[in-house]
């Protein structure tokens, strides 16, 4: 996984210059003490590494709902809400396309009121976040003239618990920021001092073998530097 992570991490970088990717030669250089049994490949992580190599290593699957009619899409049970908003997203007018929604959705409604409306959440959720501040409140008038005022309610009320438990992750996550810029910092800091004293204390040990050289007493090196008399009498051995 970790080759994987720098293969696409080198041309992540790449990325950003040129219009193509670059070949990658990946060559892993082994030095433990045991014989290498690790996968040679990422498939091989999988429980059925064939599978996993077609599923993921071939062409994608793709859905382009712009090509896709919208007869055909309301004709599908239970992805029609999802894929006749997503395709139709862009339009300006998005209370609009909610009343069509409703409209021409009723199948697929009735399938998601069974599952406690969580396609109409996830959906007012992701088109409410596109909508002007001024138009929200006109977003829940649209929906509250086809659902009742219980089902409209619990709908709302969980769009706003997610506001706010958007709101409080933002939080935790500017603290944990501030919190590790601080740390890192401190870190910094520390290692400086660190780095400081080490070459103080390497300077002192230099001064005191180059005393010792020309004969001068292990008390008066104690003096001059401040280091233990036993310690300096070691550097004589």
């Amino acid at each position: 996984m970790r080759l994987w992570k720098y293969l696409l991490l080198l041309c992540e970088r790449n990325r950003k210059n040129k219009n193509r990717l670059p070949l990658i030669c990946p060559i892993v250089i082994y030095h433990g003490s045991k014989p290498y049994h690790a996968p040679r490949n990422i498939w091989q992580l999988f429980s059925n590494p064939e599978q996993a190599q077609k599923l993921m290593g071939e062409e994608y699957q793709l859905i382009d709902l712009q090509s896709i009619s919208d007869d055909a899409i309301l004709q599908k049970k239970h992805l029609a809400m999802f894929e006749y908003l997503l395709k139709h997203i862009h339009k300006r007018d998005i209370l609009k396309l909610w009343e069509n929604l409703f409209t021409h959705c009723q199948h697929a409604l009735l399938v998601d009121k069974e599952k406690g409306y969580i396609c109409i959440k996830a959906l007012v959720w992701y088109s409410d976040a596109k909508l002007p501040e001024e138009k929200q409140a006109a977003l829940e008038r649209v929906i509250s003239s086809h659902l009742s005022k219980e089902e409209t309610a619990t709908i709302m009320r969980t769009i706003a618990q997610k506001y706010i438990e958007e709101g409080r992750q933002q939080g935790i996550m500017q603290g944990m920021e501030k919190g590790m810029e601080k740390g890192m910092e401190k870190g910094r800091q520390q290692g400086i001092m660190q780095g400081m004293e080490k070459g103080i204390e390497k300077g002192k040990i230099e001064i005191a073998k180059a005393m010792l050289v020309h004969g001068a007493k292990v008390s008066f090196i104690a003096k001059i530097t401040g280091l233990d008399t036993a310690f300096i009498a070691s550097l004589q051995l």
